[in-house]
């Protein structure tokens, strides 16, 4: 964009040849009142929709944007967590200006149970009297299948005429996506981890550091055999030269209908499968001990690591002071460490826990995490 606006200026006020100031005074024709008279297209606000599956790296990469300083953008974040206790929200929200600048959508999925609050949460963006934003981010919850929620900015005119579709982004996680690719579903269900693979047209290979040169090549011709049409950028930690995935008009309709030929049916079924597929948020005041939540997240991982997608969270442990831990787990992979920001004076110290996975037993999960309050 920032380019574009940039030759505008220049075209404006660049002089012009003699001839054609000296034509300027002569009386004015048809032709240059019709010029004179057409109407300018309204510049429409960018849309990023950063699709993924559950750990991918999605958050990483928004907070990689809110954080650079190159792009001199005025950024709204959307974000859609499945599950009721946010996390991501949290993390995305230490680096936005404004929190008004951010807005939450919560247990459910952005692509069916909360569509509804993506068209709200547009036009509430569109409708700020106090700020004008240069683009938006929607970071989808992992579960979610990106056609529906591409589809918004077609069938609601008033988002259509406000906003355009720049570009989709999936993440991909180089160690799992396998899993997920190669899940079965019940027929005429969608495989999420497919679907977003093939809306995509910028796809980011992350985590490469964490598989061998094989596994890469391997993964990255699974991508292609899905989607020969995106390009691939490999990542780690979901850096990526923001100049390769923002403002880069590449969202094509014509793609998508080769991919979805239903796409634009307004009236289309397709079965969103989230059987078995749950969240259990789990909230509670007070200082955690550190190789309680050690013991207790290894043990949950070895006995049922499969079915665990996501794990995240935010603590507060014993003797650690103000600082606040982030958890971030994928499968039987965890990390966590200190927050870029600390526990405020006088602000409640609530642990928040989410984990996202298949058959979940929420009484045993509940019951293991407050058993490791101090």
């Amino acid at each position: 964009w920032c380019v574009s606006s940039i030759f505008v200026v220049v075209v404006v006020v660049m002089s012009r040849p003699a001839e054609e100031e000296e034509e300027e005074k002569k009386p004015t024709t048809t032709k240059t009142d019709e010029t004179h008279h057409a109407p300018e297209e309204k510049k429409k606000t960018p849309v990023t929709i950063i699709t993924g599956f559950l750990g991918a790296g999605k958050t990483t990469l928004v907070n990689h944007i809110l954080k650079s300083n190159r792009h001199g953008l005025k950024i709204a974040v959307i974000e859609n967590e499945f599950g009721a206790v946010s996390i991501d929200e949290a993390l995305v929200a230490e680096n936005v200006k404004e929190k008004e600048d951010i807005v939450s959508m919560d247990n459910g999925c952005v692509c069916c149970t909360v569509r509804g609050d993506l068209v709200r949460a547009l036009m509430q963006l569109k409708d700020r009297k106090d700020k004008r934003f240069d683009a938006i981010l929607i970071e989808t919850t992992g579960l979610a299948d990106p056609a529906p929620v591409a589809f918004t900015f077609y069938l609601n005119p008033e988002i259509a005429d406000h906003y355009q579709l720049d570009s989709i982004l999936c993440l991909v996680d180089a160690k799992h996506v396998h899993l997920h690719l190669e899940e079965e579903k019940k027929e005429g269900a969608v495989n999420e981890a497919v679907s977003q693979v093939a809306f995509a047209d910028r796809i980011l290979l992350n985590k490469i550091d964490l598989v061998s040169e094989q596994r890469l090549e391997e993964t990255k011709k699974v991508l292609k055999d899905i989607n020969s049409s995106a390009e691939v950028i490999e990542t780690q930690n979901s850096l990526v030269d923001l100049k390769k995935i923002l403002g880069v008009s590449s969202f094509s309709v014509e793609k998508t209908l080769e991919h979805d030929p239903s796409f634009l049916d307004e009236n289309k079924s397709k079965i969103h499968d989230l059987t078995g597929v749950g969240s259990v948020g789990i909230e509670c005041e007070g200082e955690l001990d550190f190789n309680l939540v050690n013991e207790f997240m290894m043990n949950l991982l070895q006995e049922n690591s499969a079915n665990m997608y996501r794990s995240k969270g935010v603590f507060c442990f014993q003797g650690q002071g103000d600082t606040k831990f982030v958890f971030q787990g994928v499968h039987e992979q965890i990390n966590f460490g200190p927050s870029e920001t600390r526990w405020k004076e006088g602000e409640k110290k609530l642990n928040r826990m989410v984990f996202i996975g298949r058959n979940l037993n929420r009484e045993e999960l509940e019951s293991g995490f407050r058993k490791c309050l101090a």
